[in-house]
């Protein structure tokens, strides 16, 4: 369990690096009682990403019961590896500052329920760039964990991904007044580096992908299949 629990966990922390969410997080903490609605708003992250790990892992695990040898086919691994190769090529060598940054929209002011469904909107809109999730959820699929070993894992995933805003929530809490000019400094900064964090993490998801896929292949050449359902011809 452990060899499945560190790299998803490592992907965690990855992820935990969303330059947008803490971004809007930053710039509430700029509006009066702001703390309730942040919490909201964290909340609304945590319950719309939980529920698509769940959806997730309900559906992907369905399917590598049913065609679970399939993923440790030499090509499909094969397709796998040169994926992750080709997201650590873009995150290295992909430009990292866009020829004009757009402005991004500042959210409107809400009560906690607006809040909260900022925050379940916010994370639906970053879906494109969940790729560590994604990939920490092939991981846990591929190890064909069942319900009651990879639902905590989920729960812990998603608790050090609403880590970082949580811990602004904290800062804003106690010392708010001190760090009032950081907040919105952190916050320019972040939005000029969010291209950046981005292209860092393809290429962190696509060195996980490459190196899962080698993982595997050397397990199938040894002659011990990835999966329990792998028949035996695979060995060859």
């Amino acid at each position: 369990m452990t060899d499945i629990a560190l790299p998803v966990l490592g992907l965690a922390v990855v992820d935990s690096i969303n330059p947008s969410a803490l971004a809007v997080a930053l710039w509430w903490m700029a509006r009066p009682g702001a703390a309730p609605r942040l919490l909201a708003y964290i909340a609304g992250i945590a319950v719309a990403y939980l529920t698509l790990g769940i959806a997730l892992m309900l559906g992907l695990g369905a399917a590598v019961q049913r065609f679970g040898a399939a993923f440790d086919h030499p090509l499909v691994l094969a397709l796998q590896f040169a994926l992750g190769l080709a997201m650590l090529g873009y995150g290295i060598f992909a430009p990292k500052q866009p020829k004009q940054a757009p402005q991004p929209r500042q959210p409107r002011v809400g009560g906690l329920l607006g809040m909260m469904l900022l925050g379940m909107t916010v994370t639906a809109v970053e879906l494109v760039t969940a790729l560590p999730y994604f990939a920490a959820i092939a991981v846990m699929t591929s190890a064909q964990l069942a319900w009651w070993q990879w639902l905590p894992l989920l729960l812990v995933y998603n608790a050090i991904f609403v880590a970082p805003p949580l811990l602004l929530l904290g800062l804003y809490v106690f010392a708010r007044e001190r760090l009032q000019d950081r907040f919105e400094r952190w916050r320019e900064s972040l939005q000029r580096g969010a291209r950046e964090t981005l292209l860092w993490i393809v290429a962190i998801v696509g060195i996980a992908l490459a190196g899962d896929a080698v993982g595997r292949y050397l397990n199938l050449r040894d002659g011990t299949p990835a999966r329990a359902d792998a028949p035996a011809w695979w060995e060859d």
